[in-house]
């Protein structure tokens, strides 16, 4: 009896036991909980009250008449996302390949374009990482290219054209950001050499599959951040001029910009269009880690994948925006969704048939704005001049020893 009573007593004190430690685990799991959300809204703060855009007073400076960057009447706007963008339309037999389509504001837009019935041919250096990321999804094809490396770009390029087939749109996501002074293996400074060069080198040698599509598109992704720097034409490696990263990430997509342009005039005639554009401001984008690769080590980068990931998964960029609530439209960042939509727009609105040559933003044609203008929007005059336009074109030949050949470019 004794003996009973004791096994009982002693169940009971297990289970007062075990439902302290449960309590205790709970009450420490809710504290990470509670630090946690606490630490999200705290830095959310903390970036709002450093944020000098979020306290810019509303743009009423000039905006300039333009026959060609003049926007048109849509449904869309800043927070339109990629998928709103594909909505009724039918996509079946269409080929896109683009850079950058498996991650950030790319993979959005491969994710509207596959939905709609295209094959998207994801074009990344990280194999791996593309397949992770576009896994389940239909009519995907992915292909190693090295936007650094020319014989990974001729490699592909010679491969596709075999294969005897057209591209509807030739989409150019990927980049890199703000990076130290780094230099690739032919001495070119690494942002020039990525974002500008490694893209023409792509454009220049698909023209036989864009003319073959009879009706073809190209899509440069340029940056408002063009607005902090022409090209340095003279130098634009920086081999004489104190380097600055951001400066150096400004000409190459002022240089998208006007290669956008120029590519525009030269190609038309063979039915292909042109356009260079603006995602938006998109903090939880994949960007950041992705300029990274190859420069910081690869613990950072996976930190950084994994926090610009985490941001999406808790919707970090309304938080952000709750805080700041900017004046100007066009300072209210963007989700990864709304990043892509003006891309897929680009690609396949039939709202730009029979036009190219323009700089694009928030699903339309963008307001043209003076240089040095301070204007969160619109596209500089300097990003358009036809003059600085056929300067980066034999910028672009002479260092990569790409010419275009047999085409009318206007030059005597």
């Amino acid at each position: 009896m004794k003996t009973m009573e004791y096994n009982s007593k002693k169940r009971k004190d297990k289970t007062k036991s075990n439902k302290s430690i449960f309590k205790r685990v709970l009450w420490i799991l809710g504290l990470i909980a509670v630090s946690f959300i606490l630490l999200i809204i705290g830095s959310a703060a903390y970036i709002a009250i450093n944020d000098k855009a979020a306290e810019s007073p509303l743009y009423t400076g000039p905006i300039i008449p333009d026959e060609f960057q003049k926007p048109i009447k849509n449904n869309f706007d800043h927070h339109t996302e990629a998928m709103d963008v594909v909505e009724g339309l039918d996509l079946k037999g269409k080929t896109i390949i683009m850079t950058g389509g498996h991650s950030g504001t790319g993979r959005e837009a491969t994710k509207a374009f596959v939905s709609r019935g295209a094959t998207v041919i994801a074009l990344a250096r990280d194999v791996d990482w593309a397949n992770r990321n576009l896994k389940g999804l239909p009519n995907i094809e992915i292909e190693y290219l090295d936007l650094l490396k020319p014989k990974s770009i001729e490699a592909f390029t010679q491969k596709f054209l075999k294969s005897n087939r057209p591209i509807h749109a030739l989409i150019n996501s990927a980049g890199i950001y703000n990076i130290p002074l780094t230099r690739d293996e032919r001495g070119y400074e690494l942002q020039f050499a990525t974002n500008v060069l490694g893209h023409y080198e792509l454009i220049m040698k698909l023209l036989p599959a864009l003319k073959k599509a009879n009706g073809a598109r190209i899509v440069n992704l340029s940056s408002r951040g063009h607005r902090l720097s022409n090209v340095i034409n003279d130098d634009v490696n920086f081999e004489h001029t104190d380097y600055d990263g951001m400066i150096s990430y400004a000409q190459s997509k002022t240089a998208l910009i006007l290669l956008s342009v120029k590519f525009d005039k030269l190609l038309k005639d063979s039915n292909i269009r042109s356009f260079a554009v603006h995602p938006g401001p998109i903090p939880s984008s994949d960007l950041f880690a992705s300029s990274q690769v190859g420069i910081a080590s690869n613990t950072k980068v996976l930190f950084m994948k994994v926090s610009a990931k985490l941001s999406r998964a808790i919707n970090y960029t309304w938080l952000l925006n709750f805080f700041r609530n900017p004046e100007n439209v066009g300072d209210i960042y963007k989700t990864v969704k709304e990043g892509g939509a003006t891309t897929t727009w680009a690609a396949v609105s039939p709202e730009l048939d029979g036009k190219g040559g323009l700089y694009l933003e928030d699903c339309n044609i963008a307001k043209l704005v003076p240089n040095g203008s301070n204007a969160p929007f619109g596209v500089r005059q300097y990003a358009l001049d036809m003059e600085s336009a056929d300067q980066i074109l034999r910028i672009c030949e002479n260092m990569t020893g790409v010419i275009l050949k047999n085409e009318n470019d206007g030059r005597e």
